[in-house]
């Protein structure tokens, strides 16, 4: 066993750098695979991370309690933590991705922040070779989390009771993975109440994060979205006259400048929605005016459309209104409420308009 000896010497030297090392190695790869792969050969990628992350949480709780010896498990205990770490890094690397690509960063930024949180804790990932409530919490959520992306996909739909479901479905598979290693494992047994808790704060917090609109509706997404003077359609594309915001830097961080020559200008938002083919939805453009005085956004009307799924570019269809000075912006929203996107603008009255002309 001296090999074994040696490897456990270079881990426990060099811990601080391999688990966090696996973890970023996990991002990167995920990162570089995603923009090679269609979303059916990711979510078997994530199922597969998901079964080795649970295969791997078994055998380093097995081996602890002594239910599993020799020397290729001796092996695998010590390097079941990078291991993990690489499985994690994937799987939360990839839910950034979707999760931030679908809906408001705005909207539903503390989930993004779990997720971002959860991906560099890395003093919390260093737990979980001794732990099994954060081994099996953090798995929990992931599970949650690869679900919720699953089933709006193969249903074609989504909604609140799609939402449920998954959440039932997971919590129903982590109880029986949490029953199963506790008649085996007495740290586990232990810590069985514990665990419970555990997973249940998860539960009401991913389903408080959802009815509080938290949650972005996966799998839809803004693949364009912006404000104009004029739209018309011609044959397959849009012809449309805006103005520019300028440089990079104020496009990213600043309101968008739109100038009106009257007190009252009509003016158009245009979104392409993604969604997958077959799935058809009632989707709102939410038009909002922020009122100064009451330092609050207030709805001025609410647009309702549909769309269609299957479009690489996304289903596009614009609306408009008349509007006046101010800072306004226009939601584009579920039929329940959830924010797949938005966008700011001011409107400043002003005699000088300088146009361009673009086709989308």
């Amino acid at each position: 066993m001296k090999g074994l000896r040696k490897l456990k010497q270079f881990y426990n030297r060099y811990e601080r750098y391999l688990i966090p090392g696996a973890l970023i190695f996990g991002f990167v790869t995920d990162v570089l695979t995603f923009h090679l792969i269609n979303f059916t050969s990711a979510m078997i990628l994530l199922f597969l991370h998901l079964l080795f992350i649970g295969i791997n949480i078994g055998v380093i709780n097995f081996y602890e309690a002594k239910k599993i010896t020799g020397k290729f498990f001796s092996y695998w205990r010590v390097l079941a933590p990078l291991f993990l770490q690489y499985s994690f890094g994937n799987l939360f690397s990839a839910f950034l991705i979707f999760y931030s690509y679908s809906g408001s960063f705005f909207a539903s930024w503390p989930f993004i922040i779990v997720i971002i949180f959860l991906m560099i804790g890395n003093e919390i990932f260093r737990t979980y070779n001794i732990r099994p409530t954060s081994q099996i919490s953090v798995y929990f959520f992931a599970l949650f989390s690869y679900l919720n992306l699953l089933f709006p996909n193969i249903l074609k739909s989504l909604g609140t009771k799609i939402f449920l479901g998954s959440g039932v479905i997971s919590l129903t598979i982590i109880l029986c993975f949490i029953i199963v290693l506790s008649s085996y494992v007495p740290e586990v047994r232990k810590k069985k109440k514990t665990l419970f808790i555990s997973v249940g704060i998860i539960f009401s917090i991913m389903n408080l994060f959802y009815f509080l609109n938290l949650i972005p509706p996966i799998p839809l997404s803004i693949q364009n979205v912006g404000v104009y003077h004029e739209i018309k359609r011609v044959g397959n594309k849009y012809e449309v006259m805006g103005e520019s915001c300028g440089s990079w830097l104020r496009c990213l961080f600043y309101h968008d400048k739109r100038h009106i020559s009257t007190d009252r200008k009509k003016m158009y938002l245009f979104s392409a929605i993604y969604a997958p083919g077959g799935m058809k939805l009632d989707v709102i453009h939410e038009w909002q005016k922020f009122d100064g005085d009451k330092k609050k956004w207030e709805t001025i009307t609410n647009i309702p459309f549909s769309v269609v799924g299957g479009r690489d570019v996304g289903y596009r269809w614009y609306t408009y209104y008349m509007v006046y000075q101010g800072l306004w912006r226009v939601n584009i929203k579920t039929s329940d409420g959830k924010t797949i996107g938005r966008k700011n603008f001011y409107v400043i009255k002003s005699e000088e308009i300088r146009m361009m002309e673009d086709v989308i």
